[in-house]
């Protein structure tokens, strides 16, 4: 473990401020991994896997365009502030892994980073003053709904098995009895499929992306953004694709429990569930985006209300009898 007796504050400061590199590098060598992955499924050649690293490099050398019926103000900060939201919520639960430090309440401060990054997003779209980017907004607000509620009765359910709001307790939870808490309790497997659900519609994969929709509305909020703002979109994105496959494996899916005790929180462990953190992003995100066709908004949101939030609402059920 990185924490010691001695200078364990100090210790958890350094692992939390190494995180931000490693979430950059990582959630942008993922992305392109993505990419690679899902043109060679199309049998296409395909970008090469640091591609991301040179769309980022790029975009911040462009000169930064504001359009001229934008809100400026609310234009050129938000994209700031959505990179910022969704490296924080990796940063937290990657520093909660390395240094074995509870934050007290993360959990819940995670899923307010992660639904204010998409909601900045589509603020900051709306302002622009472009009608897509007013469609966008109002598609991906609908998409809010749709997923967000199965999402947060996702993490109710763990609440309610675990007694606490803290990640690193879920963790310990899961190397206490020895097993995943997806194959522990019913419950917990219930709510794990309910949660892999909501990652491609949170992810704007397709067939969930309806409120970028290239190929109708141009991207939606990011039509009229260009240079370092999308850039910095772009990562936000990427980054939150990595909080949300690396939450689900190590809330659901924590493999280490299998084979360790409490010293098993360590480096070695935090590779293995990068590792499993990009097989969920495979299947959650590349595999969908691949093989399906986008959905109408309505069929998206009659998915998720039909097929998430019951499975959402039986995980809740089964936690608070204790299931």
């Amino acid at each position: 473990m990185f924490c010691g007796v001695k200078g364990e504050t100090m210790d958890v400061i350094t692992a939390f401020l190494l995180t931000f590199p490693i979430v950059f590098v990582i959630s942008l060598l993922f992305d392109g991994i993505d990419r690679k992955i899902h043109a060679r499924m199309q049998r296409r050649v395909g970008p090469p896997i640091i591609q991301p690293f040179y769309d980022f490099i790029k975009l911040l050398n462009k000169e930064r365009i504001v359009p001229a019926m934008a809100s400026s103000q609310i234009f050129t900060v938000l994209p700031t502030l959505a990179a910022a939201s969704s490296i924080l919520s990796s940063a937290i639960l990657f520093t909660s892994v390395m240094s074995g430090t509870s934050f007290g309440g993360d959990l819940v401060v995670v899923f307010y980073l992660l639904a204010m990054s998409s909601v900045l997003v589509t603020i900051g779209g709306s302002s622009s003053g472009n009608p897509y980017g007013a469609i966008g907004f109002s598609r991906k607000m609908t998409m809010l709904i749709a997923y967000e509620v199965p999402l947060l009765l996702s993490f109710l359910s763990v609440f309610l098995k675990i007694n606490s709001t803290s990640y690193y307790n879920a963790i310990l939870t899961q190397v206490k009895v020895g097993s995943m808490l997806a194959l522990a309790f019913p419950s917990m497997a219930v709510s794990a499929v309910a949660f892999l659900l909501c990652i491609p519609a949170a992810a704007d994969a397709v067939p969930f992306d309806v409120s970028e929709a290239k190929t109708e509305i141009i991207y939606g909020p990011l039509v009229e953004y260009s240079g370092p703002y999308l850039a910095l979109f772009k990562l936000a994105k990427a980054s939150s694709n990595l909080s949300l496959t690396f939450l689900a494996c190590t809330l659901f899916f924590y493999l280490p429990a299998l084979f360790g005790d409490g010293d098993s929180l360590w480096l070695g462990a935090f590779i293995v569930c990068l590792l499993l953190a990009l097989i969920l992003w495979f299947l959650t995100i590349t595999v969908p985006r691949t093989v399906f066709a986008r959905m109408k908004v309505g069929q998206a949101f009659k998915f998720y209300w039909i097929v998430a939030l019951p499975l959402s609402v039986i995980a809740v059920v089964l936690s608070a009898l204790g299931l």
